[in-house]
């Protein structure tokens, strides 16, 4: 194989595989290191250091690290290589994070700077997610989150399975530190279910460290020694010495919180081994590495002259047999090209089922994530809807024993307590439908409408209603969040039509073309004035709402009445 194409190949190793064995990596980036000084390829030359120091930091040897990369981005800026300057860049600045924060945060966007100019996606993809870690560290979680979620958008768009795990994980961590550790262990989760499926071996490791790291906070100690272990064990297996010395670390500051002093003592003092060891060790590795090039070197010289003599010995014997050789030689050549041929379509085969296998477990992630996000949405909605619903009921039932009333009197109270709780146990009901399915049919959705509308003809004397709606929607579906939103939005532009409109006519209008629903509620009462009327609690509600499901939203004034309308993709 040519030199230059043996120098690509070791340059083109994915991130997950040299991290996976970091001693390894490092002994072939070194030896590749002096083919590109000899070749004079900068390109490759500043890669190949720039991975070098990437590998020195997951050593816990960050003064090497820092040099490396510094070195590195110098390559870049001299060859005018501004994008390799710009992923540069975020490297040096996410090795500084734990040593000075502020210098982190200045040289990712310093590199976010250089990419973005170009939009190179690929490149800002991981220093995306990067910089979002070390907001996180800022405490600025909010900020973190929105660099975490664009890095995750990237990923899926460019069918990142490596970076997913990461992203998962990124954002698992944020939303530890936000409190919501239900979140933080769904999206831990999903992590785990990619890189288990890709074999990436310090992702597994790290996700270790991530999952204790959310039981420490929720102060399930047990549980977080019980991840720092497998994560330490892990870590030792693949020389993670960075790794592998903090979880010594929070093992023991976890058995101080159990208070199992002598654990506590132990971890520590195996922290302190490995951080003396780390750094204080100073190895002649390099100078044995040269002389073990310089030996193969020197034996692939003489292998090579020594088949240039016998092969020319040979050509003197089998001058008569040439014809044959070669032939032989060509029919054992197109067999080899056919066995690769048979190979490379077989490994695109099994890469094609796995990446379906991966698709399908993402979708349903996303799904159960989606899902969860939505009952959490449901959730907060029943607590302040019904819950203040509820504080009503029993505040107007406490305050009957310090008023004296009438029978008449008491009788209209009661009366009129009895119809609020019945419009309490109504919504319950409505949020108790929504909460327990995944997804609402159309035809659930015109159901409860209809059945609404119903119930107001019954009780409505004097006032018509319309429900107006496409047929043929056995397969659309909504979300659980979408159709309790939609629900009580109309409930409230009907009841607005009714008490302070002075409606005699109401009609509520589905329209559905392709996967996008537009919901109308118009009546024929007395309108507002859109200049003077100020926004009251049901219209806040009702935007509110809106907002909820990313939907278009408006209350517009007729020549006769009022026209409420909302439209939003299915």
């Amino acid at each position: 194989m040519p030199i230059k194409k043996k120098l690509q190949l070791i340059n083109e190793i994915p991130y997950v595989k040299f991290v996976a064995e970091v001693d390894k990596s490092q002994k072939l980036f070194k030896k590749a290191e002096s083919i590109a000084i000899k070749l004079k390829d900068s390109l490759i030359l500043g890669d190949l250091i720039f991975k070098q120091g990437q590998l020195k930091s997951y050593q816990n040897k960050f003064d090497e690290s820092l040099e490396l990369t510094l070195k590195a981005i110098t390559i870049f800026e001299k060859t005018k290589n501004y994008k390799q300057a710009g992923v540069a860049y975020g490297g040096l600045g996410y090795a500084l994070k734990r040593t000075n924060l502020e210098k982190s945060l200045y040289y990712m966007r310093k590199g976010i700077k250089l990419l973005e100019k170009d939009n190179d996606l690929e490149c800002l993809n991981p220093i995306y997610d990067n910089y979002g870690v070390v907001l996180n560290m800022k405490t600025k979680n909010d900020s973190a989150l929105y660099y975490q979620k664009k890095s995750l958008k990237i990923k899926k768009q460019l069918n990142d399975s490596v970076g997913l795990g990461y992203g998962f994980a990124n954002i698992a961590n944020t939303f530890a530190e936000k409190k919501q550790f239900n979140l933080a262990k769904a999206y831990i989760d999903s992590s785990s279910v990619i890189r288990e499926k890709i074999a990436d071996n310090y992702g597994i490791t790290v996700n270790y460290v991530q999952k204790a790291e959310i039981y420490f906070i929720e102060r399930k100690y047990k549980d977080a020694i019980e991840n720092f272990k497998t994560c330490a064990k892990l870590a030792n297996k693949y020389k993670y010495t960075q790794l592998e010395q903090y979880c010594y670390e929070n093992l023991a500051n976890s058995y101080l919180e159990l208070k199992d002093y002598k654990n506590a003592l132990d971890f520590k003092d195996k922290y302190q081994i490995l951080k003396d060891s780390s750094d204080n060790i100073v190895t002649n590795s390099r100078v044995e590495e040269l002389q073990i090039e310089f030996e193969t070197e020197k034996k692939e010289k003489q292998l090579v002259e020594a088949k240039v003599e016998i092969l020319a010995k040979e050509a003197k014997i089998k001058k008569r047999t040439t014809f044959l050789i070669s032939a032989l030689a060509l029919a054992f050549l197109l067999g080899l090209i056919g066995f690769f041929v048979y190979k490379q379509q077989k490994l695109k085969n099994n890469q094609i089922i796995k990446e379906n296998e991966l698709k399908q477990a993402l979708i349903r992630i996303e799904n159960q994530n989606n899902l969860q996000e939505q009952r959490l949405a449901i959730s907060k909605d029943l607590h302040d809807n019904i819950g203040s619903q509820l504080t009503f009921i029993i505040s107007s039932l406490d305050n009957l024993k310090y008023f004296e009333f009438t029978k008449d009197k008491l009788y209209s109270k009661f009366d009129s307590i009895g119809t609020f709780t019945r419009s309490t146990i109504t919504d319950l009901r409505d949020t108790i439908w929504a909460m327990n399915k995944e997804a609402i049919t159309f035809e659930d959705l015109k159901t409860r409408t209809t059945n609404f509308i119903e119930a107001a003809k019954t009780s409505l004397l004097g006032i018509t209603f319309e429900f107006n709606y496409p047929e043929d929607t056995n397969e659309v579906t909504l979300n659980s969040l979408q159709g309790i939103d939609v629900y009580r939005i109309i409930q409230e532009a009907v009841n607005n039509a009714v008490k302070h409109a002075n409606a005699t006519k109401i009609a509520v209008d589905f329209i559905l073309v392709k996967n996008t629903l537009e919901v109308s509620i118009i009546d024929n009462g007395k309108g507002f004035d859109k200049e003077s009327t100020e926004a009251g609690n049901g219209l806040n509600s009702m935007k509110k709402r809106a907002q909820e499901i990313n939907a278009d939203f408006s209350i517009e004034p007729l020549d006769q009445g009022t026209k409420v309308r909302l439209k939003f993709k299915l």
